[in-house]
Formats: structure tokens, sequence, C-alpha cells
């Protein structure tokens, strides 16, 4: 029976082979290792995904060590959405490498993506621990704080994330909307507020804008509610939400005619697919269409 290939080199190891060709046979595994991964790097690019998890798996088996190699591993896998092995290509990067803060982070990505979470809140404090700057860890152990019942840390990573990166509308829109769940309306119109002025992605913009209008009608401010409501509308046409709660702020100033224009906007466009919201629209659209 043919002795594995790895069984040989472990035995030249117990009869002594010398370390000169010890060397040269390492140096030829982390070449052909380099050249596998490569190779996976440039089918990643042209969308050939399973490929390049292949070679990259054939590159970490070459040569264990290589850590840019099961990075990449993971950043494929994370692709394939198989947070699991990106998991585990990480957590191999950041064996070899652990003073790198980005395997860290990238790590707790790939736990909290497979709902891992206390592993994922290791990786993200060993990631910000190497590199408090990182506001992309900063965000993710936000999230992680938030969803073990610990919402002090979670706003504390969260104004971290947003002050290292004002344009990154995420930790605006999860501490604003934390803010609100604690009824600190003041503090949560400020933080988003301040998102407003800074973030311009539209998906987050529309979200900052609805949710002012969130702590504005907490407030019971109509007018601003409108207002942003409105920019939240403005930025996604399709924000059926801020839709939905424009019109209930006319209701409450008694704009009866601008209130169920909107309602019945949010309702014929399908509201999501709310039931709970489509019918709470209704029945304010009935006691409108009552009330005149």
């Amino acid at each position: 029976m043919a002795i594995p290939v790895r069984s040989l080199l472990a035995l030249s190891l117990v009869l002594g082979m010398g370390s000169g060709s010890l060397t040269a046979c390492g140096d030829n595994d982390q070449k052909e290792s380099k050249k596998l991964a490569n190779e996976a790097v440039q089918a990643a690019g042209q969308g050939q995904l399973t490929e390049a998890e292949e070679l990259l798996e054939k590159a970490t088996a070459t040569y264990r060590d290589n850590h840019n190699a099961w990075y990449n591993l993971g950043f494929v896998r994370e692709q394939m959405k198989e947070y699991e092995g990106a998991a585990e290509a990480y957590s191999e990067a950041a064996r070899v490498k652990d003073s790198d803060a980005m395997y860290h982070y990238k790590l707790g990505k790939a736990y909290w993506n497979s709902n891992n979470i206390s592993q994922a809140q290791s990786a993200l404090e060993r990631a910000v621990q190497l590199n408090a700057r990182l506001y992309g860890a900063q965000y993710h152990l936000g999230q992680v704080y938030e969803k073990q019942g610990k919402p002090k840390e979670a706003a504390g990573a969260w104004t971290a994330s947003a002050t290292l990166a004002p344009t990154f509308g995420r930790p605006f829109i999860e501490l604003g909307n934390l803010y609100i769940k604690w009824d600190k309306l003041d503090p949560a119109v400020s933080v988003l507020d301040q998102g407003r002025l800074n973030v311009r992605d539209g998906e987050d913009l529309t979200e900052i804008y609805y949710s002012l209008g969130m702590a504005y009608t907490k407030q019971g401010n109509w007018d601003k509610a409108i207002e942003a409501y409105s920019n939240a509308i403005q930025t996604r046409s399709s924000n059926l939400d801020a839709l939905r709660q424009r019109g209930f702020a006319y209701a409450e100033k008694q704009d009866v005619e601008n209130a169920k224009k909107d309602l019945k906007s949010f309702v014929d466009q399908g509201g999501g697919g709310d039931a709970f919201h489509i019918q709470a629209a209704n029945q304010r659209l009935f006691r409108l269409s009552a009330a005149q």
C-alpha cells in the first residue's frame, strides 16, 4: 500500500533527514501554495467561486500556514454564503497571524452570520483590541452586544463606529433606534440628524430619515415628523413604512385629505406585505372617512 506524502515527510523526520532537504521541501510547498492561491484569486475575479474555493483548499493543504490563502478562502466562502466554512478559514488565518486585526474582524462577522454570538464577540473584541479604528468591527460588536441584551455596551460601540466613519449609515440608524427604544428622544434626534448630514448611501439615508420621523412622532412634533418622512420617501419612493407613518402624522394634524391620500396609497401598494400594518391603515382610513 502506498504511503501518503505527508506520512513520508513525518517518517523522514524520524529517520533524521538533513535539514537542508527539509527546508527545500518547505520552500517548494510555499511556492506551490502561493501559485494555487494566485490562480484562485483570478478565478474568483471571474465569478468562478467553486473553482476558487477548490484551489484555495489545495493551497492551504499544501502549506497550512499560508494565512493569505486562508483569508481568501474565508472571503470566497462568505460570497457563497457558507458562513461556518468561512469562519473556519478565517480562524486559520488568525491562528497563523494573530496580530492581524482584519482577520479577527472577518472571523467575527462570519461567526455573527452563522449565529455563533459568543465566538463573534471574542473575535470582534480581539479585532478592536488590535485596531480600535476598525469602524466595521465596532459596528458589528454593537450588534453582538445588543443581541446579548447589553444596550450600554452596544451604544458605546455604535458611537465609536459613527465617530470613526461619519459617512457609514448603519451605526447612526442602530444608535438612533436604540435611543428611541429607551425614550431618549433628544439624543435620538441629535444622532439621526448628524447621520442625515453625513451619510450618502440611499438605503441608509432613507432609514435615517424614517427613524428621525419616528423620534419626532414620539415627541408629538408632527410637522417635523412629516418633513422627515417626506425626505425618506423622496430618497427612496419604495419606503412604504415612511408613507404609512406620514399618513398617520397627517391624521394627527387633522389634515384629512393628505392623510387619506398617503394611507390609501400605502394600502394600494400592498403595504409591503405586512397584514398588521395594512389593517391599521385601513382602520384609520375608515375613521377618517366616518369623521367627515
